[in-house]
Formats: C-alpha cells, sequence, structure tokens
C-alpha cells in the first residue's frame, strides 16, 4: 500500500496540471502557424494553414479543408464522433451540419460545428424523410438522417467550422494567438467581433465581464468577403454561456 504522503504528492501534480490548462491558451505566441512552445500539440485552434497551388485560397484547420472537403472526409477524420442532423427552425428547410462534443483542439476543449453546403431540394427531402427530431434552444430542432440519405449527404462539401471553446475567450486571447484583426465589429448583447479575412477567421468575444464564451468561425479565405455577413450573423446566438 502506498504511503499517504505518496498519494497526497501525486494528487498535487494532478491538480497543478489542471490548473495549466488554462494559462496554455494564453501563452505568449499567435498568428497561423505552431509555435515553439506548443510545437508538440497539433490541431490547436490557432493552427491555420494557408494552402497552395491547387487549393491556393484555402486554409487547413483542425484537419480539414472548407471548400474542399466533404462530409465523408469529415467521417473518415472523426470516425464516430460526427452526430450529422439537419438543424431548422419551424418553416425553414435547414443546414446539414456535424457536430462534435467534446472536442478536443490540442490541448483546448470545447465544441466543433461543421456546416456543409447542400441542394435546398435535397435538404427538404432529407427533412421530410426525417427517422426523428430533437428540440434544440431558440426553437430549433435537430432532423436526423435516413441511412439512404445520410449516404447521399456524405458527398456535401464543407462551407465553415465553428469551434466554441470552454474556456471564456477575450479580445486579448484572440489577438495574442492570431495578432492584429483587420477589423473590428461591436456586434449587440454586448459582443465584438475581430476579422481576419486572410485566415478565414471571425472570432467573436464577450466585451464584459461575464461568464460569455467566444466563438471562433473558419472559411475559406477565398470566400471570406461573401461569407463574412452570414458568419456575424451566427455569431451572435452562438456567444453565450
Amino acid at each position: 500500500m502506498k504511503k499517504p504522503w505518496v498519494l497526497a504528492l501525486v494528487a498535487g501534480l494532478i491538480v497543478l496540471l489542471l490548473a495549466m490548462a488554462l494559462p496554455l491558451w494564453r501563452m505568449a505566441g499567435g498568428g497561423g502557424e505552431t509555435q515553439a512552445g506548443t510545437a508538440a500539440a497539433k490541431g490547436l485552434p490557432w493552427q491555420v494553414t494557408l494552402l497552395q497551388a491547387a487549393d491556393a485560397g484555402r486554409a487547413e484547420v483542425f484537419g480539414l479543408v472548407p471548400g474542399r472537403d466533404t462530409l465523408a472526409d469529415a467521417e473518415a477524420l472523426l470516425p464516430d464522433r460526427l452526430q450529422v442532423a439537419l438543424v431548422a427552425r419551424v418553416g425553414e428547410v435547414g443546414v446539414l451540419e456535424a457536430l462534435v462534443e467534446p472536442y478536443v483542439a490540442g490541448f483546448v476543449a470545447g465544441r466543433l460545428v461543421l456546416a456543409f453546403e447542400a441542394d435546398a431540394a435535397a435538404r427538404a427531402r432529407w427533412r421530410e424523410q426525417a427517422s426523428g427530431s430533437q428540440p434544440m434552444e431558440g426553437g430549433v430542432r435537430r432532423f436526423t438522417l435516413r441511412a439512404s440519405d445520410h449516404d447521399q449527404a456524405r458527398r456535401a462539401r464543407l462551407v465553415g467550422l465553428s469551434f466554441l471553446p470552454t474556456v471564456r475567450l477575450s479580445e486579448a486571447d484572440v489577438r495574442q494567438r492570431f495578432g492584429a484583426p483587420a477589423e473590428v465589429l461591436v456586434q449587440p448583447a454586448g459582443s465584438q467581433a475581430l476579422l481576419y479575412p486572410g485566415l478565414g477567421l471571425v472570432a467573436s468575444v464577450a466585451t464584459v465581464a461575464n461568464s460569455q464564451r467566444g466563438v471562433l468561425q473558419y472559411v475559406a479565405p477565398m470566400v471570406f468577403a461573401r461569407r463574412a455577413q452570414t458568419l456575424l450573423l451566427t455569431a451572435a446566438p452562438l456567444v453565450k454561456p
């Protein structure tokens, strides 16, 4: 049997390691590529790789490339972890999404939501033929696709990713990791959006000291100007406790 002081020492080390998790987000370094201090960690939220050649104008984050990869690619990368559904409010056709929760991005835990582009007629059919649905906040429902419809949806192209870390993001955190934004926009409900067109990123954070969380939204840089307004509209409901 281990001595009490040994058990106490082990417990103390575990507590110390857990306490270091949040400060790691705020360690020095930032801007796209991996820094020396976090070189061993992969898939971190600020590790955005700009692609070249045939994929010029696109960027890779979390191992996925918006504008190129499909739902099938995402399922291959995250086998048995994606919760695929058609998400819609009353009277809407809905959007094809895949949820991963919990999702650990390197050492940063949170929720990952993937958005896919699919034909409106196909989405309407998937919703009508859904095998079931679950209510969500704000009058939204998640419709589960039938197996045959899911197979068809696997060809849908990934258009964006949203990552909601469990830790509360501040403007200082975002600037430290991604650098100075091209633009900062004041948003409703006490939040603001930091725009990084070159990375295809909108980072929305709370502007007041409360329990609200932030959200990082990624698209292909080449379509950032066209999709930025949609990102801003969808970010506000996500910046919440």
